[in-house]
């Protein structure tokens, strides 16, 4: 049994060296975030890779559960799955600093902030879109 868990577990970042800084997402426990894009390139993977120091912009896909609207056939009411893509901008990317994108649902839409490895906001994301496909 230990092995089977073992093989699940995901192995531990590398230290972070002081040329680069560093991103880690972040939601709430219903919700799930991933990387998409950074400078406009596909992230491979669900984390960005570390960054070189400046100017970026990021960009995540953010999977929510919402509320039925008025309820189905039947006259229950059912959840859905919202997907949205959320972009944050920020120019003075630090080497050898965390930062942390924060992901959330705010009744049927995204919000997002970045934050400083303190949790002071840096920047507050913008909607990108909403919908099937993202």
């Amino acid at each position: 049994m230990v092995a089977l868990l073992s093989a699940c577990a995901v192995a531990p970042l590398p230290p972070l060296d002081n040329a680069h800084a560093r991103v880690s997402l972040k939601t709430e426990a219903a919700n799930r975030v991933q990387a998409s894009r950074l400078d406009g390139e596909p992230v491979r993977g669900l984390q960005f890779p570390d960054l070189k120091l400046g100017e970026h912009r990021l960009e995540v896909r953010l999977f929510f559960e919402v509320p039925g609207g008025g309820g189905d056939v039947s006259g229950s009411f059912s959840t859905g799955e919202r997907r949205c893509i959320l972009a944050v901008e920020y120019p003075d990317f630090a080497a050898g600093q965390h930062y942390q994108f924060h992901a959330s649902r705010r009744g049927w839409g995204p919000a997002g902030w970045l934050l400083d490895a303190s949790g002071k906001k840096l920047a507050t994301a913008r909607e990108v879109r909403c919908g099937p496909g993202v």
